[in-house]
């Protein structure tokens, strides 16, 4: 498959996201804020990568001061837009760490905007510290070790979506629509040797491993 790949204004998109679908037989176009929108129909499938905070105003919420990152307003744009066109043309969205809070806003949820603030709770290491890594629970009871970047978190679950695993402290960790292929995670699958990827492209029923 074909998937249209966003990329925002702040920093360029990491390779990795290219190379983890090219190892399941897959290939990606980048765009970012700006540029042309191709023709959206040569593309089977959205993939909304890691990256700063939401815009919390299309939450109906306010910046809670000192706690955000810049917003890249631009990239906001973009991804919403390129969102609802493939949303109502039926095909496949993948989302990981920002890209799932853009799909649970996309579909009417919320945010938790600093979740040490807000929750008391930490799913980053400071920089220059090794990564966070944590366990995460599904809902069949099967767990996982996965990494953790994020300072924000799904909070009110988004129209059609359903939290398939958590964090042992309660965060929403993976989010899917049960009629629609629309699957994403808060981690870093993209990362090498990090467990998701497959979990992702298998869920679309799309994953696709080289001999």
């Amino acid at each position: 498959m074909h998937f249209l790949i966003t990329g925002g204004t702040l920093n360029p998109l990491k390779p990795d996201y290219l190379t983890a679908l090219e190892k399941h037989g897959h290939t990606g176009t980048v765009i970012y804020p700006g540029e042309d929108l191709p023709d959206l129909g040569g593309f089977d499938a959205l993939l909304l990568p890691g990256g700063g905070d939401i815009d919390p105003k299309r939450f109906d919420s306010r910046p809670l001061e000192n706690k955000s990152e810049t917003f890249d307003f631009p990239r906001d744009e973009l991804e919403f837009k390129v969102f609802d066109i493939f949303y109502a043309a039926g095909k496949p969205i993948i989302g990981i760490c920002r890209g799932m809070q853009v799909i649970n806003v996309a579909l009417g949820g919320t945010l938790w905007q600093d979740l040490p603030f807000q929750c008391g709770l930490s799913h980053s290491a400071p920089e220059g510290a090794e990564p966070m890594v944590h366990t995460i629970t599904f809902t069949d009871g099967k767990t996982a070790k996965v990494n953790s970047y994020h300072h924000q978190a799904v909070r009110r679950i988004g129209n059609g979506l359903v939290v398939t695993a958590r964090s042992d402290d309660g965060m929403s960790e993976a989010l899917e629509d049960e009629t629609r292929k629309i699957r994403a995670v808060q981690w870093h699958p993209e990362k090498e040797g990090c467990f998701g990827m497959e979990y992702l492209l298998e869920r679309l029923n799309i994953c696709d491993t080289p001999d």
